[in-house]
């Protein structure tokens, strides 16, 4: 009798979950959006430049391993602005090194950036390995850097020319990525971008950096280029695609014997289509107007009073394959794209501020008359005196929230 009342009601179960869900209506939208992406021969694709950037013949694989300790440490120093521009003042002959030790991969950067477009697939499963893109940011501050050169060599044209490139390059891969490690590199780029195209912008006199300050910067982030909805599409085609990998015939004949009493109580597609609505529902979060960006975002950060765990008994696996409590671990990628309007803002009045002649003892009046001023609250930037830097506090966590663009 103990061992009846289990097995009937496990019976049951099954009887319920004997029918999964049709394909939603957020799944149609995900499944468009992934499969609205431009078809790109490799030697127009970005991401294929970017993949392969340090591999293959003429490259060096190893490439860091082979910089002098002088050059190790200036690649370190300019991960951040202010550390960078101490060392670039304390080491002024080592950028040239740099430069020429790795020219090749400066080359292959400047193809990358000349692509048509970006294009990525999605993997097949979660655990494949995604590309390395750590080439990609060692090259851009190669690049940003030259820009520094030739600023100093007292070429604005060029240094602009360099900057447009870099920025719509990575303007581009924003609008296109899809999977959020994508995403959150090219945001990681276009932050690295402001912070060392600023040092190029300072190596000018300041009549002629306003000329060199390029286009791209005077345009605001669009809706496209912060959004994670495509994104988010992306990473919902990788769930589906291991989803299917795991109810394969070859997966269900290795299952053991727990796992085959579970499978009739999940429904693949009631799940997909769960997890569908969230990813729809989290990227249209992202494209709120900034004013309601920081509300939204504190709000997804306070699970519902129903986020725990809930006896359900249609799809019951799914449910808890599937919990609704992931959803505050997107609020930090959002805020990650949304900031970068407010650092494009910051980094253009600095540059602004710089070719007006403006000095650090009138800098926190000009800050507050001027039209620039952050995204969420429309409050102005703050002065930091101490470094000499305009301010943006933006949402992100932690330091990654905080931006000094040095006047």
């Amino acid at each position: 009798m103990l061992v009846g009342v289990p097995a009937l009601a496990y019976l049951a179960l099954v009887v319920i979950n004997r029918n999964d869900e049709p394909p939603s209506a957020d799944v149609a939208r995900l499944v468009a959006l992934h499969q609205s992406g431009p078809a790109l021969a490799d030697a127009a694709n970005g991401h294929v430049h970017a993949r392969d950037l340090a591999t293959g013949p003429g490259a060096v694989a190893d490439y860091r391993a082979a910089r002098s300790p002088a050059v190790t440490a200036l690649a370190q120093a300019c991960r951040q602005a202010a550390t960078c521009a101490e060392a670039l003042d304390a080491h002024p002959a080592v950028p040239a090194q740099w430069l020429d030790a790795e020219q090749w991969l400066l080359a292959r950067y400047r193809r990358m950036l000349a692509t048509e477009g970006w294009r990525e697939e999605v993997p097949e499963d979660l655990a494949a390995q995604l590309p390395a893109y750590q080439p990609a940011m060692d090259a851009q501050q190669l690049h940003l850097l030259d820009a520094r050169r030739l600023a100093l060599a007292g070429e604005p044209a060029a240094v602009r020319d360099l900057l447009e490139r870099d920025l719509l390059f990575w303007r581009q891969v924003l609008a296109s990525s899809d999977l959020l490690v994508t995403k959150m590199i090219a945001a990681a780029a276009v932050r690295h971008h402001f912070a060392l195209g600023t040092l190029a912008l300072r190596a000018l006199p300041a009549g002629e950096a306003a000329a060199a300050v390029p286009p791209s910067w005077r345009q605001p982030v669009t809706v496209a280029e912060r959004s994670l909805a495509r994104a988010l599409a992306g990473e919902w085609q990788l769930i589906a695609n291991s989803t299917r990998a795991w109810l394969s015939p070859a997966a269900v004949s290795d299952a053991g014997i727990g796992d085959r009493l579970l499978r009739p109580l999940y429904q693949e597609q009631a799940t997909l289509n769960r997890g569908a609505a969230r990813m729809v529902r989290l990227g249209a979060l992202s494209e709120l107007p900034y004013p309601e960006l920081a509300p939204a975002l504190a709000g997804l950060a306070t699970p519902p009073e129903h986020a725990g765990p809930r006896l359900q008994v249609y799809n019951p696996v799914g449910a808890m394959l599937d919990p609704a409590a992931v959803e505050p671990a997107y609020g930090d990628y959002i805020a990650r794209a949304g900031d970068l309007e407010g650092v494009r803002r910051a980094a253009l009045l600095a540059a602004d501020l710089r070719g007006q002649g403006v000095g650090p003892d009138a800098a926190a009046a000009a800050l507050r008359a001027a039209t620039l001023r952050g995204p969420y609250d429309g409050a102005p930037f703050k002065w930091d005196a101490t470094s000499g830097s305009v301010v943006f506090d933006g949402l992100a966590h932690g330091e990654r929230g905080r931006y000094a663009v040095p006047l």
